[in-house]
């Protein structure tokens, strides 16, 4: 049997010792250390067993056991996995812990009162989202949630995927300290941390001589509204484009129109938010488009900000796209299959504004509703955008909501 193994074998054995004939045993118990050759580790992990003769492992039904008072022992039968059966030794069983051995693998547990904990989590300050700092690696954020009673979910994110953990957490007021369960790999503060400082806004734990920093994360306002129209929705039963003439009653099909509303205007405000994967928190920064309009020019520019950065905050490598003639279809219609939803007044931060909506189905499974504003000031200037990858691995919801027109 593999060390790695063993040491989970050992370690859910405990959970299927307890019945009448040994009270002691039954409870919540969580281990708090494991050694094997000499090492040490501390794995961190709740089983509760029950004197019907089942055992719970983190929650799930992992199997039965007997207990053998005669050498003190205990007997595991698991269908889940049968490397966790056989014989322990029960070393010593006080009150509040537990040491067991099994072929040479020496387990201590400490006893835990699951109320106690659930009391302890609600009042500890720590209940809602932590974006942390420089956890694994600093290409990565990472969010954590964590949830009554005693669930967490972790977000680590990147630009181009995301990956999702799910645990426990134990938050213990007299040592100040938190214990994080079931993170996977190496993410940073998995296990035991000593909490430096909590309060609204500012988290700090300490683990293994390694500081990890967090800022809470406000509740976000901002509705999610999912995009559920699809592509075919643009098609006949015979496969053809049912929206020709749509093109014709565009906002901006009268360029030279727009232009005169724009002689004065010199910059676009966006607020762009990000979606979290897997939360409903956003992340949002400021984006602005610069605009370049006179008399003498045929057509007229507007910086193309929609992809998530503007000429001031461009990403390594990365360049603006090209200023996009305004004699032509509006950039975000580009290459694209749309279609005219209606019309919708809507309020932003840069006022309220008559619209038309359109919806944009892209050849990336990309969808996108825009409210583009038919009235002056602002003529043919979107007033937000939703954009929306349904994709369940790889899939983004961002908004685009104006905020000024300078």
């Amino acid at each position: 049997m593999k060390k790695s193994a063993l040491l989970m074998f050992v370690f859910i054995a405990f959970a299927g010792i307890a019945n009448a004939q040994n009270p002691k045993l039954v409870g919540s118990w969580l281990m708090t250390k494991a050694e094997v050759d000499g090492k040490i580790e501390t794995p961190y992990f709740i089983t509760e067993f029950k004197e019907e003769g089942n055992f719970l492992v983190m929650g799930m039904d992992f199997g039965t056991w007997t207990y053998n008072s005669n050498d003190n022992s205990m007997q595991l039968k698991s269908a889940m996995d049968k490397d966790f059966n056989g014989k322990s030794e029960i070393l010593s069983l006080t009150r509040d812990e537990l040491i067991v051995s099994k072929d040479g693998a020496k387990l201590t547990y400490k006893r835990v009162n699951v109320a106690e904990i659930m009391e302890a989590n609600k009042n500890s300050g720590l209940l809602g989202m932590w974006e942390f700092e420089d956890v694994t690696y600093p290409e990565a954020i990472t969010y954590v949630t964590f949830n009554e009673p005693d669930e967490y979910t972790m977000i680590q994110q990147e630009e181009y995927s995301s990956s999702r953990y799910l645990g426990t957490w134990i938050f213990d007021k007299q040592e100040q300290s938190l214990i994080v369960i079931g993170m996977n790999g190496d993410n940073g503060f998995k296990g035991k941390n000593k909490v430096l400082k909590i309060n609204e806004e500012s988290l700090e734990l300490e683990n293994s001589g390694k500081v990890f920093k967090a800022h809470k994360k406000a509740k976000s306002t901002k509705k999610i509204e999912h995009l559920t129209f699809t592509e075919g929705d643009f098609y006949n039963e015979d496969g053809d484009y049912k929206y020709y003439d749509d093109e014709k009653k565009l906002p901006w099909f009268d360029w030279a129109e727009i232009k005169m509303g724009l002689l004065n205007v010199k910059q676009l405000v966006y607020n762009y938010s990000t979606l979290i994967n897997g939360t409903e928190a956003f992340e949002s920064k400021i984006l602005k488009a610069e605009v370049k309009a006179s008399l003498e020019d045929e057509g007229f520019t507007i910086d193309n900000i929609f992809n998530g950065y503007d000429r001031y905050n461009l990403p390594e490598e990365a360049e603006l796209p090209q200023d996009k003639d305004y004699s032509q279809s509006l950039y975000p219609l580009e290459n694209s299959t749309f279609r005219i939803a209606g019309n919708e007044q809507i309020t932003t931060p840069a006022g309220t504004f008559n619209c038309m909506v359109i919806e944009v189905a892209t050849y990336s499974d990309v969808l996108k509703k825009l409210w583009v504003i038919t009235d002056k000031p602002g003529l043919g200037i979107y007033a937000k955008i939703i954009e929306e990858n349904p994709d369940e691995n790889f899939g983004h919801y961002s908004v685009y909501e104006l905020q000024e027109i300078n």
